[in-house]
């Protein structure tokens, strides 16, 4: 890859079609105070488009995140008519060629911006990177993206959605250029990362993912990630003592996983280990396959397989519920989410893919739903209730966590003055990877809601009174026993 990247920055605004048409300004007059290394070139007679010269991945790699910032901030704002669009498109620059880079890179900006992807509304920062790029990038770099699409006649890849939810990959990995690296590597990107397109899910191996503190990142993605693909290896190799360590934590939980494996070692067929010759396995050719009918029919096996091992592990739900991983003294904003939620949440939230998001981005949202005056202590009592969950006075097993708070809906379209309570029904907390995992329960309690003397809603569900029964009851209770 070249020693510099050249990015092209598109701006585009949508919304209702009755608000006035808005012209977006240009792209330095929003992203100046974001990025001063280098000039920010405006193109085009709006200045709607813009170009800069980058100097490493490391570099891009920052300004991408401050743009995701920005977005939010701007698109979240009270003020805002229209959703602001940062369409990005990243390619090799070549300084001897610098007429013919712009100008290249420019027409795959405005082909992407052509497209006008339906997820567009929901996901307002799209960014495309050439393929020379993508393989140029360290692997924790390149889980960022989708498999190669073709755009304008040229190899592209899609950025994932920053709320794409993470499949784990348990995979041999070897020593760097040895056999078993190349071809964990060519399984990776030939069946499990094109299977998991078109699904709600980011394939991230090992050695992609982020955090110091290696093994506790291991521990949580094997008991909290939503999809695990296996993959086996070849028993010619011998099999992965760390693959089959990983593989029995993932079912010692009960979660949802796809084992794939090579169909033959050394050209003959061979016998699994005993305790996975019952499993659903997708087999693969040992060797590197050159058919693209096979390949294209493994990928969609392994992907059925996983939509269908996702759809088993949903329970049918009577309310609305959710699990949330709290991601406890992670300054990320990202760093705690929603690792699963049942459909009629989407409904009860008005907010679509609930899953994958971060916590603070859905209470922000709701918080804009509720009263000025209820939003303060919702907050402050989910706090006070997560705490007592991690500092227990006395018995843990005595713990009366007990919210009175609800979420009370002054704006949504079908539920307006209604009163829903989050009720805590299980939680565990990981002390390795310190993560607070809790099981949340939605209930109605409108009509045991009520506006005290501080000005705003309780809901009276919980506390000290008892039923007072008269004697004549005691009387009829003791003959009837």
């Amino acid at each position: 890859m070249a020693s510099k990247l050249i990015m092209a920055i598109g701006l585009d605004y949508s919304g209702d079609e009755n608000t006035p048409k808005k012209q977006p300004g240009s792209v330095k007059a929003n992203l100046q105070a974001l990025y001063s290394s280098t000039p920010i070139r405006d193109i085009g007679k709006n200045k709607d488009k813009a170009i800069i010269e980058l100097g490493d991945y490391d570099e891009t790699e920052n300004l991408i995140i401050n743009i995701y910032n920005y977005s939010e901030a701007i698109n979240n704002s009270a003020s805002k008519e229209k959703i602001l669009h940062f369409y990005i498109v990243l390619m090799a620059y070549d300084s001897e060629e610098e007429a013919e880079s712009a100008a290249s890179i420019i027409n795959l900006l405005n082909s992407v911006m052509e497209q006008k992807l339906e997820k567009t509304q929901t996901y307002p920062v799209q960014i495309y990177i050439t393929e020379d790029v993508y393989r140029g990038l360290i692997p924790d770099h390149q889980d960022l993206y989708h498999s190669a699409v073709e755009v304008a006649g040229n190899v592209m890849h899609q950025r994932f959605a920053q709320d794409a939810q993470r499949c784990f990959v348990i995979s041999p990995i070897g020593e760097e250029n040895s056999d078993i690296r190349k071809h964990a590597d060519y399984i990776f990107e030939r069946y499990i990362k094109p299977a998991c397109e078109t699904t709600p899910f980011r394939a991230v191996r090992g050695e992609m993912m982020r955090g110091n503190r290696v093994i506790p990142e291991l521990m949580e993605a094997l008991q909290s990630d939503p999809m695990i693909v296996v993959y086996l290896g070849n028993p010619k190799w011998g099999w992965n003592p760390n693959v089959m360590y990983e593989l029995g934590i993932r079912e010692a939980h009960a979660a949802p996983y796809v084992i794939i494996k090579d169909s033959t070692s050394n050209g003959k067929p061979y016998n699994l280990p005993f305790d996975l010759k019952d499993s659903r396995i997708v087999d693969v050719s040992e060797q590197e396959e050159d058919n693209p009918e096979h390949i294209l029919l493994k990928i969609r096996t392994i992907r059925e397989r996983i939509q269908d091992r996702t759809s088993d592990s949903q329970w049918d739900c009577l309310h609305p519920n959710a699990t949330i991983d709290m991601k406890l003294g992670d300054t990320n904003r990202g760093a705690s989410r929603y690792v699963e939620a049942s459909k009629d949440l989407e409904a009860l939230f008005e907010m679509k893919e609930i899953v994958g998001r971060d916590l603070l981005s859905v209470t922000e949202h709701l918080m804009k739903k509720m009263p000025i005056t209820q939003r303060t202590p919702f907050i402050d009592e989910q706090n006070k209730l997560i705490f007592q969950l991690l500092f227990p006075a006395g018995d843990p097993k005595d713990i009366r966590a007990n919210a009175t708070v609800p979420f009370v809906f002054q704006q949504h379209q079908t539920l307006q003055g209604r009163a829903f309570l989050p009720i805590i029904v299980r939680y565990y907390f990981n002390k390795l990877t310190s993560v607070l995992r809790l099981k949340v329960l939605y209930i109605d309690v409108t009509s045991a809601t009520k506006l005290n003397e501080r000005g705003y809603y309780i809901c009276a569900l919980t506390g000290d009174e008892v039923i007072k029964f008269n004697d004549s009851d005691n009387t009829k209770n003791q003959q009837a026993g």
